[in-house]
């Protein structure tokens, strides 16, 4: 079996990777804009913005990198800057976003998300303390 083989902590990295990896084919997930902030058509600064995305609007969320979120606000998609980008459930609804490794100053940080106080929410740590959930 496979578990006897690797042992529990490595089968948990595996699904905590596994996880990560299902960051590009996950489906899109409600959110909303902290704060007032610019689409963007590319995720880079240097494009001129769309339109500025008003503080609480709605977000469907399609996937988040390190910095950036892919998202539609009514049928305009666009990118977002990830820090200004939240939505509500646990890790395990975020991460197969790209919403992992959370540090404070991004929206969607929260102490509930960050067990391990280690100021990252949804990291690998927090991810097997809780047992995925």
């Amino acid at each position: 079996m496979i578990v006897s083989r690797l042992g529990w902590p490595a089968l948990r990295a595996a699904l905590w990777l596994g996880a990560l990896s299902l960051g590009t084919q996950a489906s899109a997930a409600t959110g909303w804009a902290a704060q007032a902030t610019a689409l963007f058509p590319q995720p880079t600064t240097r494009s001129a913005a769309l339109r500025v995305v008003a503080a609480s609007e709605r977000l469907d969320i399609q996937r988040c990198s390190a910095l950036w979120c892919l998202v539609r606000v009514g049928t305009q998609d666009g990118w977002l800057l990830r820090a200004a980008v939240n939505m509500s459930g646990p890790c395990a609804a975020l991460v197969p976003l790209g919403l992992k490794d959370l540090r404070r100053h991004e929206a969607a940080y929260s102490p509930e998300r960050d067990p391990d106080r280690n100021g990252r929410a949804c990291d690998q740590r927090d991810f097997l303390r809780t047992g995925g959930r």
